[in-house]
């Protein structure tokens, strides 16, 4: 490792294609617990998903296999050993970061690319018929703009940063914040979102009612929208994603007398 650091430049392209550092953030809130100043728990683990992290940005080399101590002697101690001296040795190529507070580690942005600009023509022709929505409209506008900058692979870390987030102040309410708060015209008392915060009891439900009736003398209604949530593990992997659930069902109208 004190080889490579010594010449870090030098062999940069044997490593990675890019300059300066890149930031490896891993999130360790389910192993690692701050006690004060302390951290505590399974320092190992927190160290491996380190590595595997750093190997995956590695372009080159296989770093991890070539590396690491896997001998049958290694112990657990020796074999954290080893990664850490890997992560030393590519300590000039990357900075290391741990996350403790719960977050979303990573997004999937579904579809195609026509998909997400198809989007993005529609709040245009929206703002074209005058319907008094550019309250609504400005705030949509640039979000759609940097999920088609991310689809393109232009990634703005502070945006994705600032998805969502619960802010308590003092005795007062607590509010949610973030630029989710865009997708949101009006709160749940129908009243138009102003700003960029909102309580947790003001989220509207995301669905829609329309009632109907039929010959027969029925009164029902059509709900759709957004059921909830649904996780899955991806496709020849352990890794579990949450989506949203949309869909839509029948019911009887119990408003109608």
């Amino acid at each position: 490792s004190q080889h490579i650091n010594y010449n870090a430049e030098k062999f940069r392209y044997r490593f990675v294609n890019h300059e300066g550092k890149k930031e490896i953030g891993i999130t360790v809130n389910d192993i690692l617990a701050q006690n004060n100043s302390r951290l505590e728990g399974d320092w190992p683990e927190a160290v491996n998903r380190l590595v595997v992290e750093t190997d995956q940005a590695v372009e080159k080399i296989d770093v991890k296999s070539l590396l690491e101590c896997d001998f049958s002697t290694t112990t657990k101690n020796s074999l954290t050993a080893s990664r850490i001296v890997l992560l030393d040795m590519l300590k000039e190529y990357f900075s290391y970061k741990m996350y403790l507070c719960c977050g979303i580690p990573k997004i999937t942005l579904e579809g195609t690319l026509e998909d997400w600009t198809k989007l993005q023509e529609k709040v245009i022709q929206l703002r074209q018929l005058d319907l008094d929505m550019d309250f609504w409209l400005d705030k949509l506008d640039p979000v759609v703009w940097q999920l088609i900058e991310t689809y393109k692979g232009n990634v703005d870390e502070d945006f994705w940063s600032k998805i969502i987030s619960l802010q308590s102040f003092g005795s007062g309410p607590s509010y949610v914040t973030g630029w989710t708060m865009a997708l949101f015209p009006y709160k749940n008392n129908g009243k138009k979102l102003e700003g960029n915060k909102i309580t947790p009891d003001d989220f509207p439900d995301g669905r829609v009612e329309v009632p109907f009736t039929t010959d027969t003398g029925l009164s029902l209604k059509f709900v759709a929208g957004f059921l909830g949530a649904q996780q899955k593990s991806l496709e020849n992997s352990d890794e579990l994603v949450v989506s949203p659930v949309i869909g839509w069902f029948v019911i009887d109208d119990k408003t109608t007398n």
